[in-house]
Parts: C-alpha cells; sequence; structure tokens
C-alpha cells in the first residue's frame, strides 16, 4: 500500500514539474521576450534533475512518507506552506480587488514581449498559470510536504537525486539574486534590470521567491550531509 502512495505523490509531482519546464518558454516571451538564454540556462537543469528524481521514484518507491514530528521540520514545511498561499491571496484575491478588474475577466498581453502582438486570455488562467505553475510554488509544495515526512537521501535514492535537483537550481537562483543587488549583473536576460536594486527588493515577488528559495537550498543541503534520522528509520523498515 505505501508503493501504492509513494507512486501516486511521485506521478502527480512529475507531471506537475513537466507542467512547469512546458510553461517556462511562454512565460518567458511574455514577461522577458525572446530570450532563449533564459529559459534554457543552467539553473533549470536541476528541474530536470528533479523530474528523473520523481521518475525513479514511480519505479522504485523509497520515500518515506510518514509524517516527522521535529518541530524544527514542521517549521519549515509550514513557511513554505505560508509562502504558497500568500502567493494565491495576493495574485488571486487582492491584486484583483486593488487593480479594480474581475477574476473571469479578460487578460491583455504582449507576446512574445516586444512584438507588437496583443494576446488576450482569461484572467482566471493568467492567474492559475501565473501562481501554480511557476518554480517557486512548485518547490515550495514539493518541500513543504517532503520536509514533513521522514523521508532521507540516504535511504532513497530518489530523494537524494530530487534534492540534488533542488540543490542545482536553488544556487544557481541565489546566486542570480546576490549577483545583481551587489554588482548590478543581471542573470534573467533583462527581467531584473527593469528594477533598480531597492526596487527590486520592494517587490514581494521577490521577497517570496529569494526567502523559500534560501530554505529549500539550506534544507537540502543540510538532509544531504547530515540526513533526517536514519537510525530510527531503518528500525521501520
Amino acid at each position: 500500500m505505501s508503493n501504492i502512495s509513494n507512486r501516486i505523490f511521485a506521478f502527480i509531482f512529475f507531471m506537475i514539474v513537466l507542467l512547469l519546464l512546458l510553461w517556462v518558454p511562454t512565460w518567458t516571451k511574455i514577461n522577458v521576450g525572446d530570450a532563449p538564454g533564459v529559459v534554457y540556462s543552467p539553473p533549470w537543469i536541476g528541474f530536470l534533475v528533479i523530474l528523473f528524481g520523481l521518475a525513479y521514484e514511480i519505479f522504485r518507491p523509497s520515500l518515506n512518507l510518514k509524517k516527522d514530528t521535529n518541530w524544527k521540520w514542521i517549521l519549515v514545511g509550514a513557511f513554505l506552506f505560508l509562502i504558497i498561499l500568500t502567493m494565491i491571496f495576493v495574485q488571486e484575491i487582492w491584486m484583483p480587488y486593488k487593480q479594480g478588474y474581475s477574476i473571469s475577466g479578460m487578460k491583455s498581453f504582449e507576446f512574445p514581449l516586444g512584438s507588437g502582438d496583443i494576446s488576450v486570455w482569461p484572467q482566471l488562467l493568467w492567474d492559475f498559470l501565473n501562481v501554480h505553475f511557476t518554480d517557486t510554488t512548485v518547490l515550495a509544495l514539493l518541500f513543504g510536504i517532503l520536509f514533513l515526512t521522514k523521508s532521507t537521501p540516504q535511504t532513497s535514492k530518489s530523494y537524494k537525486m530530487i534534492l540534488i535537483g533542488a540543490v542545482i537550481f536553488t544556487a544557481f537562483l541565489m546566486f542570480g539574486h546576490f549577483a545583481f543587488l551587489i554588482s548590478g549583473i543581471d542573470s534573467t536576460g533583462g527581467y531584473y534590470s527593469r528594477f533598480t536594486r531597492m526596487e527590486l527588493l520592494s517587490q514581494w515577488w521577490f521577497q517570496w521567491d529569494f526567502w523559500s528559495e534560501l530554505v529549500i537550498l539550506v534544507g537540502a543541503v543540510w538532509l544531504l550531509f547530515k540526513g533526517k534520522r536514519p537510525m530510527a528509520i531503518a528500525k521501520t523498515n
């Protein structure tokens, strides 16, 4: 029964990550323009590793999905879930109310950016994709769940691959954040360059990106090197 649960969990997140990777090129063309270097930049290798780890879990389940009662990991998981809830509230409730448009209305945007071609999508579809298929939401949801389980990379090859993928992605992004904030180097292909450093720091989406990535990076590195109560897990097996 536990293997079935593992396979269902892995399959759901495999599809979520796959859909995210398929959505990224469109999001980039809308927000940055034709910048293939952004879509196919090194950080996204991390998501391919995560995808491979989830596929491995489908065929060879090894995650321990039992609840971890350690209060430190509970706080980490709660923080990541809070990030998701904040994003949903701001993007799908507060922003539509503040800007005076209905969530069931239409959203117009230039596609690709700089082309002069205007596309019109349902606002609900735009908000749904913009909130639920972002790297921040997907990683926060995935690790908000996994950090709350007794899974450890020392006993799960799939979890080790997922954690390695997360480290690759978040480490590159954290480097990009600091590179722009310290020296003004924009690794996003122009997305950050639209702001001054202080303007970027004042953006709510940057703050939840930054802190969720930092928490996931620290948590993933900790688990890869320290594990999570491996002796207790070994006894249950």
